[in-house]
């Protein structure tokens, strides 16, 4: 190909010129500058226009090199959608049109609460069209600032941005044109990632204009807005890849902590050589080590050197968002809302609330931890191996600020090998294995036999720790052996009165007694000795919820939700609150901001059956009460209960009663609760719903006569 600027004769595939650098372009001669071949424009819309027989043209949103894009009403599923009438360039080519058609009909296989859903693609009166998900919000491009936005708020959105293409990727989908533009931002601060796998694949005649000028290079139809974010090997002629889409992640976190990206020029051949050719302009000093690293490391240039994976850049973000702690404890206004989002993957519905805040923390303000040899931060009784001491404190950190069970346990193995009559460390490893099922990762019943196995060991180390009693109380409500909790937390708070923890779990036993009355007591005392201590403030958010009394169970969570806006706790038991009073708009709302990681989650997953069953999803509903979802429930104490839920939502009666019988059997005795419990209404007239809250009634009542306490 005839370079147009010196004449030098180029390879035919060649995309810029081998002796000047300038791009090679198609020349329209009757119009003397560059372009691509003249296509009829997309035919244009007025508001009220009906598209396809269903879709009603509300307004414009938007128009670039992809097409034009319209706010549209879906008459049929009477819900809002983004339409997007596509281009004629992109479809003029039949092989790339099956291509493309079969590209987005991928795409809209991806359901990520950080990635805009996909309802459709298709053609109709001649016209190819895709229907998506109609997102409130600003472009992440709109937000971007002269000086950079804040290291916080670039982290939450890199976290947010990683963790859709690491759904997309583990999908084997690419973004291929991932730019500030195709991001937005939600009013709440929620990233959804636009335009998936839709991306053109650029053609030489397309790169070629990399030597038009600035202005140009904005103009619809042209790369302006995906060159900056384009990979040095997809310049060279690459194919896009996973890592191109993580040098663009990177040059999206570049460009947000600075307001300039990395590789500038004045035209589009300077920006390409630069990404080519130069390194990136240094960062400010003002920007943290940990977040340098990552940034420098997704812009190198050899593949090799590069972040292999989204998942690499959101752990980086994670550990670099993760508390830093000083002294001896954590106040609850040094920790960020990051590691809350890890820790929330579907923590049982009361059980787990205390862990956020007791592990590895007392009151604040009541006392002071001996910070020497002789006791550890949780103030219990050191090791006499120093360096068994540091292992236990590094699982304190993993454990408390990021809920990274693995590297925790690692650690308490590690001090535990040094030191194998390391009590404290003993009795955290034994309750480890009983936190992975509280919080929902596991449904092994294995690992209760574990916990205890541990706990024991623990016990013959240092009979008097604390810690021991706490978990043991736990570990018997999940064992079936709730009489026995009383006993142990009485031994936790004889040794440690601030052992908030054991507090804890006796509420969850007066909770499933039906006795909510002592239950919202101890929250109250709980939260007058620390009003901080929101673990204490969603219980009894909960026991307000289950009284009835919703206004004052959403102002506790809306508390919560002032202090810490991002707290999954608040958030998941807000949207609970919201399906019991059918207000599922809100619920909904609530449930699709909650991050990737944590809609993993078995008690998630729960709650999402049960307002798909709500809104009448009935099939999808069916197909998320998967077998591993019900097998949690089967061992999750307070989720048997919940399956019953979902089955009389879904309209099976003998499986609900069987799942509610079983949750009574199990120790679940809130007969007033399951009598009034809005999402059980349609097996409560059954003579065998009666028998078995009869049943509970009696089973109480003989309790009482034989001097049991409640």
């Amino acid at each position: 190909m005839k370079c147009p600027k010196c004449n030098f004769d180029n390879p035919p595939a060649a995309r810029f010129c081998e002796d000047c650098g300038a791009g090679l372009l198609s020349i329209d001669k009757t119009l003397g500058y560059p372009t691509t071949t003249r296509l009829p424009p997309i035919e244009e819309f007025a508001a009220g226009t009906c598209f396809a027989g269903k879709y009603e043209i509300i307004e414009e949103l938007g128009r670039g090199g992809m097409g034009i894009v319209y706010r549209a009403r879906d008459k049929n599923l009477r819900r809002m959608a983004a339409l997007k009438f596509l281009s004629p360039s992109l479809l003029r080519d039949p092989a790339h049109r099956k291509r493309f058609i079969q590209e987005a009909q991928t795409a809209s296989a991806l359901n990520h609460p950080h990635i805009c859903t996909v309802y459709e693609v298709g053609e109709a009166d001649g016209k190819a069209y895709i229907a998506m998900e109609y997102i409130e919000g600003r472009a992440l491009s709109m937000m971007m600032k002269p000086a950079g936005l804040s290291v916080e708020d670039a982290v939450r959105y890199g976290l947010q941005i990683a963790e859709a293409l690491h759904h997309a990727h583990s999908r084997n989908i690419i973004h291929r044109d991932l730019k500030p533009a195709n991001i937005i931002i939600t009013p709440e601060g929620r990233v959804k990632v636009l335009d998936f796998g839709l991306a053109k694949h650029m053609q030489g005649e397309e790169l070629g204009g990399t030597s038009l000028s600035r202005v140009a290079l904005s103009e619809p139809g042209s790369i302006a807005g995906t060159l900056q974010y384009m990979a040095p090997e997809l310049l060279s002629g690459g194919a896009a890849s996973i890592q191109s889409d993580i040098w663009a992640l990177g040059t999206m976190l570049y460009e947000m902590v600075t307001g300039k990206p990395p590789f500038e020029g004045k035209t589009g051949f300077e920006i390409a050589s630069s990404i080519i050719r130069d390194s990136p302009a240094p960062l400010p000093d003002r920007i943290p080590c940990g977040l340098r690293d990552i940034i420098l490391r997704s812009l190198e240039k050899e593949l090799e050197k590069r972040c292999n994976s989204p998942t690499d850049i959101r752990a980086a973000l994670e550990e670099f968002a993760a508390p830093k702690i000083t002294g001896s404890s954590i106040s609850a206004r040094s920790i960020r809302p990051n590691w809350r989002r890890r820790l929330f993957m579907g923590g049982a519905v009361l059980v787990a609330l205390f862990l956020v805040f007791i592990l590895g923390s007392k009151r604040v303000g009541q006392r002071e931890l001996v910070r020497n040899h002789s006791r550890v931060s949780t103030g219990a009784q050191a090791s006499p191996n120093l360096q068994a001491n540091e292992y236990f404190e590094r699982a304190m950190l993993f454990l408390i600020p990021q809920f990274d069970l693995p590297r925790a346990r690692n650690q308490l193995e590690r001090s535990l090998k040094l030191d194998p009559n390391f009590a404290e460390a003993r009795a955290w490893y034994g309750f480890s294995f009983v936190l992975e099922i509280d919080s929902g990762l596991s449904n092994d019943m294995s690992l209760l036999y574990r916990a205890e196995e541990e706990l024991r060991l623990a016990s013959r180390s240092a009979p008097r720790t604390a810690k021991i009693h706490s978990s043991l109380a736990a570990l018997y409500l999940y064992q079936g052996r709730k009489e026995l909790i009383p006993e142990e937390a009485k031994k936790a708070l004889e040794i440690d009165p601030y052992e908030l923890d054991a507090n804890i779990w006796l509420a969850n036993y007066y909770i499933s007694n039906g006795d909510s009355s002592s239950a919202e007591t101890l929250q109250n005392k709980l939260l007058a000795q620390n009003p901080l201590f929101f673990p204490a403030r969603m219980n009894l958010a909960d026991i307000l919820r289950q009284k009835g009394r919703i206004a004052d169970a959403i102002a506790e969570l809306e508390k919560i939700l002032e202090q810490s806006p991002q707290n999954i706790y608040a958030a998941q038991k807000l949207a609970r609150t919201y399906i019991d009073t059918n207000d599922l708009r809100r619920a909904r709302q609530i449930l699709e901001s909650l991050p990737f990681e944590t809609q993993k989650g078995y008690e998630i997953k729960l709650t999402w059956v049960l307002l798909l069953a709500l809104e009448g999803k009935k099939k999808e509903a069916s197909q998320r009460l998967d077998d591993d979802v019900l097998k949690y429930s089967r061992i999750a104490f307070w989720s048997t209960s919940v399956a019953a839920e979902c089955y009389a939502l879904l309209g099976d009666s003998p499986k609900a009663l069987e799942w509610l019988e079983l949750a009574a059997r199990n120790g679940d005795e809130r007969d007033s609760w399951f009598r009034r419990d809005p999402l059980l209404a349609n097996i409560r007239g059954l003579a065998r719903f009666n028998q078995i809250v009869e049943s509970i009634a009696n089973r109480r009542l003989q309790r009482a006569r034989a001097g049991v306490q409640k």
